[in-house]
């Protein structure tokens, strides 16, 4: 974990320094929403092993600055709320966090295409009730680093850039967590 974390600060600082140097800068601030798709492992007070393998509603709230081929990007997201009847157990997880990558991007006329990577800050919010926690509801919650990957393509409208994206924040043995997610942002400076 600490070497992704270092590696993460190289490759972000590197596209900080290298954008911040360049002629024409590009600001920008957006919103998605769409799917998240969660394959997550919860394990309660008595070390059982529960699964959720669900969908939910996701949404995303973003930031960007860079050049028109290299920029940072960061934001906030929810992966929303998954619940699920097990054993006798209510089980029930929301996972949110901050996340920051470097991103590259191809431009052919008004169309770009792009790929990040950086790492999300995840927040696991798990509650588990039922027979082996006496009917009380027990909650955890768990505090991670991942790292983030993404695709994506779309069109600029003048300042209006409509975009669709997979990003996948979680490829572990226990755990695997991706958002499919359509949106727009709306940027403010140099685009040339």
């Amino acid at each position: 974990m600490k070497k992704l974390s270092l590696s993460i600060a190289f490759v972000l600082g590197f596209l900080l320094l290298n954008t911040t140097t360049s002629q024409a800068q590009d600001f920008y601030i957006g919103g998605n929403v769409g799917n998240s798709f969660i394959n997550h492992q919860l394990t309660d007070i008595s070390g059982n092993d529960f699964t959720f393998d669900k969908n939910a509603f996701a949404w995303k709230l973003y930031g960007g600055f860079g050049s028109r081929h290299l920029g940072l990007e960061g934001g906030y997201r929810s992966l929303g709320k998954v619940t699920d009847n097990d054993a006798n157990h209510s089980l029930e997880s929301t996972i949110t966090g901050w996340d920051v990558a470097a991103k590259g991007t191809l431009r052919g006329g008004p169309f770009f295409a792009y790929g990040k990577l950086g790492a999300f800050f995840a927040k696991y919010d798990n509650t588990v009730s039922g027979p082996s926690t006496g009917g009380v509801p027990v909650s955890e919650i768990e505090n991670n680093t991942k790292l983030l990957w993404g695709l994506g393509a779309g069109v600029e409208l003048g300042k209006l850039e409509l975009r669709l994206e997979w990003e996948n924040m979680d490829m572990s043995s226990d755990n695997h967590l991706s958002m499919l997610s359509v949106g727009a942002a709306f940027h403010f400076g140099d685009q040339e």
